[in-house]
């Protein structure tokens, strides 16, 4: 997994000094990533000290191939419909029992959101882990649906594009309507209210909470914020104070493998007001319940070899705090680099600060991921760490095209963990290699 001297201080292409702290600052965040990983396995190596990112890189994936693999040999005779040889089994700090097919899979481990046990007290908050983040909302209106003949969900227009069609997908059991068409409270007692929050927007909105009447439900997909972030305590203290429940939804596998993508692994955590507080939402009692049936009846249980072993204790927490931050940082100043040679009018930066994306014309999905694989191909050949690849929080600069429910079909650039000025430098060089593609007919 090489990026052909990407990191190198002795690039060819360098066009300004490099800041050397900047360069330490990210290969001392790695080298403590490395120690973390290192130290979950079965036999830890004696690792060298990496000297440059792309080398730390290289090495962090190696040794999420030996963790996979230590977690596959300890538990080999265990199958799909064969019971482990104990009643129960352990990853790190996970325990889990289970039964045929983990269609009964029960988990024990930290809590996904460790700030809301502080930021709650007295509050009843329920976890149940799926196969990804898509199962997981996907089990969520399921279960939903069990408890109620239909739901009107008030979501932002630029929700994210496959719960979009999720929602679409089952018919006209489930209508959507953005906020300021979904003023007036449901008439129908067999219809609930849910308020859809999702941090992939191009502005986050919990501030609907407060203008919004009759919400039974409200649902916070958190996969673009870090788990401590201040917007979900924040959203989560606000639905409560309201006393309205809440259901905090999250795919696992972009910011919080460190950047490994170590396994599929998505959540559902249901946090309700203290007994005796919910009015209009008694439904959501039932909930939890409802939410694991249909786990078990949809086949989405999670697989135990995709639970990280390294998410234990403040060294996981620090480590996985301080990359997200850094991603932002680097994001922007990615941004940078293509506002000053850019359209503003075909740019779009948002309030997570992990990726911009670029609209791409006319252009179809085909297209744009075509484009996406050009530049990522072209900025490589610059000794630049980018990448073809469909999701964020890496230690590369990950593009892909991509499609919006508003805006149409876009290329995304995701930041990465990287020393900023080589993130301001590709933010540079991307419209001078977007006018030249082959794949775009009006790039600018």
């Amino acid at each position: 997994m090489a990026f052909n001297g990407a990191y190198s201080r002795q690039r060819q292409q360098e066009t300004k000094p490099r800041d050397l702290q900047t360069d330490h600052e990210c290969l001392d965040r790695k080298r403590c990533e490395l120690a973390l990983l290192n130290s979950c396995l079965s036999t830890p190596l004696l690792l060298l000290r990496p000297k440059s990112c792309a080398a730390a890189l290289e090495l962090k994936f190696y040794l999420a191939a030996r963790l996979k693999a230590d977690q596959l040999l300890a538990r080999w005779s265990v199958t799909e419909t064969a019971r482990p040889p104990s009643k129960r089994e352990y990853a790190g700090p996970f325990a889990f029992s289970f039964g045929y097919q983990r269609a009964d899979l029960e988990v024990c481990g930290p809590p996904i959101y460790p700030s809301l046990q502080r930021h709650s007290p007295g509050c009843h908050e329920s976890t149940i882990y799926t196969s990804s983040g898509m199962s997981a909302i996907a089990a969520l209106l399921t279960a939903s649906l069990q408890c109620k003949e239909t739901i009107d969900v008030v979501a932002a227009a630029d929700c994210y594009g496959e719960t979009c069609e999720l929602f679409r997908s089952f018919g006209p059991r489930i209508r959507v309507a953005p906020p300021v068409d979904a003023c007036a409270p449901a008439l129908d007692p067999a219809t609930v209210r849910i308020l859809w929050l999702d941090s992939s927007t191009h502005s986050y909105c919990d501030q609907a909470l407060e203008t919004e009447k009759s919400v039974d439900l409200v649902v916070l997909d958190t996969t673009c914020f870090w788990r401590s972030s201040s917007k979900i305590k924040r959203t989560v203290h606000r639905a409560l104070r309201a006393s309205v429940p809440i259901a905090l939804v999250r795919s696992h596998a972009k910011l919080d493998n460190l950047g490994i993508e170590y396994g599929r692994l998505g959540s559902v955590v249901l946090v309700a007001p203290p007994s005796g507080v919910i009015s209009t939402a008694k439904w959501t009692s039932e909930l939890p319940s409802k939410v694991r049936d249909a786990v078990r009846l949809l086949g989405v249980a999670p697989v135990l070899a995709h639970f990280p072993p390294f998410e234990r204790g403040s060294d996981y927490q620090a480590c996985s705090a301080l990359r997200t931050a850094a991603i932002v940082r680097s994001t922007r100043r990615l941004a940078r680099g293509l506002i000053s040679r850019w359209p503003a009018t075909k740019l779009k930066t948002f309030q997570h600060g992990l990726y911009v994306t670029i609209f791409t014309g006319d252009a179809t999905i085909d297209e744009a991921r075509m484009a996406a694989d050009e530049l990522a191909t072209a900025l490589a050949a610059h000794n630049l760490p980018a990448r073809h690849a469909g999701s964020f929080g890496f230690d590369f600069v990950a593009i892909d095209g991509y499609s919006n429910p508003v805006d149409g079909c876009a290329l995304r650039i995701c930041g990465g963990d990287i020393p900023p000025d080589l993130s301001e430098e590709i933010g540079y060089r991307i419209p001078d290699l977007l006018r030249s593609s082959r794949h775009l007919a009006d790039p600018a």
